[in-house]
């Protein structure tokens, strides 16, 4: 019981703090995920031992930081008598692991330093992705500039993906030169596997299926054009469409929300790269390349087993 209620106060705060670490930009919490609130003086007693008070106000604050589904498990009496007990017993065994200097281990002031490192940051990525606003105005404007968009039109294309511009402007080069070549270029060079597999084809889709930039070429090319070089976030792209089966067009109305977030989405990213380019740039960010090509990933350790137990286990 004791290991099962420790698990519960542990394990969920650790999974709290690395879903925060993680996440480069986590959603506040749902407003229905109420905080718990007091209903007793705060500052009432709730335990001793070893020279220390435990109160309300405390254990609140504890409980405070649980999801939704532990805080439920905590309703009943004895298993909140026992998240309790277990707070009090976390306690005194870091007072033991303090006795044994495991507080200034190297590679536990590490983990920390790295963590608090990690809010940081997720903490001013919160304030990089505050979503821009998007008009109506805005949105009636690209759809009336984009004619060929937001309708039941299909198409049947492939493409080329590579990791940077230059070698995307190489291989469209050759293509122009021999546009015959193409699936066999997809199957060499297209860092895009599963497609390049089977000479670039991604078969027949409508739009909504792909990013917004590459929707945008592909669905203006017509059956027998290659595209010019392509950039989204995934690479550059060179796109050849076979086939396009010809649809209406959506009303403004029906796809008004759905342009409104390609466009706060577009803004955002835009928005970002622009803020990480200033801050490299000022940084005089430069990377020797060749040394960086004589740095080899050391193997993984064998037979390590993740950490775990009573205290600490993630």
């Amino acid at each position: 019981m004791v290991a099962t209620c420790c698990a519960v106060l542990l394990i969920a705060g650790c999974q709290q703090a690395k879903e925060q670490a993680s996440a480069p930009a986590a959603a506040p919490k749902a407003t229905a995920e109420v905080a718990a609130v007091p209903t007793a003086d705060t500052t009432e007693v709730i335990a001793t031992y070893a020279g220390k008070k435990l109160t309300s106000a405390e254990v609140l604050s504890e409980i405070d930081r649980l999801p939704g589904p532990s805080r439920t498990y905590l309703s009943a009496p004895d298993r909140k008598r026992q998240f309790v007990e277990n707070l009090i017993l976390n306690d005194l065994l870091f007072a033991e692991a303090q006795k044994a200097g495991y507080d200034k281990d190297p590679d536990i002031q590490r983990q920390v330093d790295d963590m608090r490192k990690r809010l940081v940051v997720q903490r001013l990525m919160r304030e990089y992705q505050q979503p821009p606003t998007i008009s109506d105005e805005e949105a009636k404007k690209y759809y009336d500039d984009n004619p060929g968009l937001y309708s039941s039109t299909q198409i049947h294309a492939s493409h080329i993906l590579v990791k940077d511009e230059p070698t995307a402007r190489k291989l469209h080069d050759q293509l122009v030169a021999d546009p015959s070549k193409f699936a066999e270029v997809a199957k060499e060079q297209s860092i895009d596997k599963t497609s390049g597999a089977k000479g670039g084809d991604l078969g027949t889709f409508s739009q909504g299926r792909m990013v917004p930039e590459f929707e945008a070429v592909a669905f203006a090319l017509k059956p027998g054009q290659m595209s010019d070089i392509v950039k989204t976030q995934y690479g550059y792209h060179i796109i050849l469409v076979t086939e396009r089966q010809e649809g209406e067009r959506k009303p403004f109305d029906q796809v008004k929300e759905q342009i409104k977030t390609m466009l706060r989405n577009r803004q955002l990213q835009n928005t970002m790269q622009t803020k990480f380019d200033g801050l490299k740039q000022a940084a005089n960010v430069k990377i020797d390349d060749a040394a960086l090509a004589k740095i080899t990933p050391p193997p993984a350790p064998t037979g390590a087993a993740p950490m775990g137990g009573l205290v600490g286990g993630h």
